[in-house]
C-alpha cells in the first residue's frame, strides 16, 4: 500500500521523498551508473555556506545536498563539478550555471559588478537543482592552456559532462528526474550556452545566454588590439570619454528625454554622431575637444578590429559615442595590460606558448589565425539551430548596450545569422517572415544603459531564468520583459530585437508601465 502511494504521488507531481538520504550519494552512486565519474562528497549544508576557495560565507542560503564530484572523460581531464539539491521545496527543476573569464573556478554566488552571472546559491534560493563546474582546471593554474584536451574541456566538454552527471544524481536524490532543465550563462558562460544549444541539443529545454562570448579567439585578440591601438597610437583620456558621452546625450537623448536617465533609450546606432565633430578647430581649449588623432583613434575602435587583410576580426562597440566608454574604460585607457590578463594568458600561454609575451609588440593577425587554427573548437558560432529548436527548445539571448567588454554587435551579428539560417532552411520569402520563425524559438533582448552582465545606468536587474521558465513550461513567449535599477529606482520594458522601448509622453517616466515596445530597427 506504501508503494502505491509513493507512485500514485510521483504520478500526481507531488514531492517524493529522496530515495537516497544526501550522505548516501557518496556510497550509492556507483561507476557503473557514473563512468569516468568519482563522487568526492555528499553532505547536507544548512543556512549559511563558506566557499572553499576562501570565498565570503553566504548567508541565508535554504538547506541543501551538497555532492561535489571529479571528472575524468580524458587521461588529462580532471573536472571539478558541485551539484546542490534544496532539502526541500524543489521545484522539480535543474538549472546549470556557466562561468566567467577564463573559468577555473565554481560558481558559487554572483560575482562583484555582474549583476545577472547566474550562481548556484541563485539556483536553490529560487527552488531549483544546480549545478557547476570550474571547468577543468583551476584558476591558480597556469599550465593547461596550452594542453589541446584541456582546452576541450574548458570550451565545451565540461558543462556537457557536468550536465549528464547533474541529471544522473538529481533523481538518485529525489527519486525522480526533473521535469524541466535550463542553462544559465553570462559572458564566458554566454558562450557556453550557445555552445549547448549547437552541440548538445537534447542536454536543455530552455538556455539563457547573456554577453556572449562566443568567438573567444576574436574577443580576446579584440582587447589586445584595443590596448595596442590606444597606448601605441594615442592614449584617450577620462576627461575625452566623459566629453564624448556629454555630447552624445545632448544630441542624441534630448528628443527622447534620455538627458535626464544618462543613458539612450532605445537602439544607440539610431544616434548619428561622430567623434570627429568634436575636432579641436585653432586656439580652441583642447579640454574642450579632441585632437584629431585621438578622434581618429575613437572612430578606429568603434569600428572593430579588421585585420590587414580587411577581415573583421571582432565588430566594435555601437558606433563612435559608446557611452561604455564613459563608465567603463577597460582597455581603452589601460596601459597594465600584460600577460596576467585574460588575453595575455590566453595568447601567451595558450596560443603563443611565450609566457614573457609583450602585448605591446605582438602580431595580434598572426597570433588570431594560429589561435583559430589550434583552439577553433572553443568557438561557438554555428547559427545552425535546427537540433536544439526542432526539439522545443527555447533560447533567450541578452546584451547590454554599454558593455565595455564584449561588443552587442557580436549578440546581433549571431542572432541576425540564426535568423538567415532559418530564412534559407525553410524556403521563407522575406527577413521578416523569418524573424516572425525564429521569435517562436529564439528571442534577443538589448539593454539599453547596462555594462557587461550588468551594471551602469541602466535597468539591468530582471528574472531571466524565470521568464524563460514561463516561455519553456507555460508557452509565454517574452514579448517584454520588466526591469529594474535601485538607484535611482525605476522600472522599464526590455524588448524583443529589434523593438526598442519608447516613452509614450505623459505619465511617471520612472513607471514600465508607461513605456511601450515599437519597431524602429530592420532585423
Amino acid at each position: 500500500m506504501a508503494r502505491y502511494l509513493a507512485l500514485v504521488f510521483i504520478l500526481l507531481g507531488a514531492p517524493a521523498a529522496a530515495a537516497d538520504t544526501c550522505s548516501d550519494l557518496a556510497t550509492n552512486l556507483s561507476v557503473a551508473t557514473l563512468p569516468n565519474t568519482t563522487i568526492t562528497s555528499a553532505a547536507t549544508v544548512s543556512g549559511a555556506f563558506t566557499p572553499p576557495n576562501g570565498g565570503m560565507p553566504i548567508e541565508g542560503l535554504p538547506s541543501f545536498c551538497r555532492v561535489t564530484a571529479t571528472l575524468k572523460p580524458r587521461a588529462a581531464s580532471d573536472i571539478k563539478i558541485e551539484i546542490w539539491m534544496p532539502s526541500s521545496g524543489w521545484n522539480g527543476k535543474f538549472e546549470a550555471v556557466g562561468n566567467g573569464g577564463l573559468g577555473g573556478t565554481i560558481s558559487y554566488t554572483n560575482l562583484p559588478n555582474y549583476l545577472d552571472h547566474a550562481s548556484l546559491a541563485d539556483a536553490i534560493m529560487s527552488g531549483y537543482a544546480g549545478a557547476s563546474t570550474d571547468t577543468g582546471h583551476v584558476s591558480s593554474d597556469r599550465t593547461w592552456l596550452a594542453n589541446e584536451e584541456k582546452e576541450k574541456d574548458y570550451g565545451y566538454r565540461a558543462i556537457h559532462e557536468m550536465t549528464l552527471t547533474a541529471k544522473a544524481v538529481i533523481p538518485k536524490f529525489y527519486g525522480r528526474a526533473a521535469t524541466r532543465s535550463y542553462f544559465n550563462g553570462c559572458s564566458t558562460g554566454g558562450g557556453q550556452a550557445l555552445g549547448e544549444a549547437q552541440l548538445y541539443p537534447e542536454d536543455y529545454d530552455g538556455i539563457l545566454a547573456g554577453d556572449s562570448q562566443n568567438i573567444l579567439t576574436h574577443s580576446r585578440a579584440s582587447d589586445i588590439w584595443a590596448f595596442q591601438s590606444v597606448n601605441n597610437e594615442n592614449k584617450l583620456s577620462a576627461s575625452v570619454l566623459s566629453l564624448v558621452k556629454t555630447t552624445v546625450l545632448d544630441q542624441c537623448g534630448a528628443k527622447d528625454g534620455s538627458l535626464e536617465d544618462g543613458f539612450l533609450a532605445g537602439d544607440p546606432r539610431q544616434c548619428r554622431f561622430s567623434p570627429e565633430q568634436l575636432a579641436c578647430k585653432e586656439g580652441e581649449d583642447p579640454v574642450t575637444c579632441l585632437t584629431a588623432p585621438q578622434a581618429k583613434l575613437m572612430v578606429k575602435l568603434s569600428e572593430g578590429y579588421v585585420s590587414h587583410t580587411n577581415q573583421q576580426i571582432m565588430p566594435g562597440l555601437w558606433g563612435p559615442g559608446a557611452l561604455g566608454w564613459g563608465g567603463y574604460n577597460r582597455v581603452y585607457l589601460n596601459d597594465t595590460l600584460n600577460a596576467s590578463s585574460p588575453a595575455g594568458q590566453f595568447y601567451g600561454l595558450g596560443v603563443l606558448e611565450n609566457p614573457n609575451i609583450d602585448l605591446r609588440t605582438m602580431d595580434i593577425d598572426n597570433a588570431v589565425a594560429l589561435a583559430d587554427k589550434k583552439f577553433g573548437f572553443i568557438n561557438h558560432t554555428r547559427a545552425d539551430l535546427d537540433g536544439f529548436i526542432g526539439r522545443g527548445g527555447k533560447l533567450i539571448m541578452y546584451h547590454g548596450w554599454d558593455d565595455p567588454s564584449i561588443s552587442p554587435m557580436n549578440s546581433i551579428k549571431y542572432y541576425t545569422g540564426v535568423v538567415e539560417r532559418i530564412r534559407e532552411k525553410r524556403r521563407l520569402n522575406s527577413a521578416e517572415a523569418a524573424l516572425t520563425e525564429t521569435q517562436k524559438s529564439a528571442r534577443l533582448f538589448l539593454i539599453p544603459g547596462m555594462g557587461h552582465c550588468g551594471g551602469g545606468p541602466g535597468a539591468d536587474t530582471f528574472d531571466a531564468i524565470g521568464t524563460l521558465d514561463q516561455w519553456v513550461d507555460r508557452g509565454v513567449a517574452p514579448d517584454k520583459i520588466i526591469a529594474s535599477h535601485a538607484a535611482p529606482a525605476y522600472t522599464r520594458p526590455l524588448c524583443a530585437y529589434p523593438q526598442d522601448a519608447r516613452y509614450n509622453g505623459s505619465g511617471d517616466r520612472t513607471d514600465a508601465r508607461n513605456w511601450k515596445c515599437v519597431s524602429e530597427t530592420k532585423p
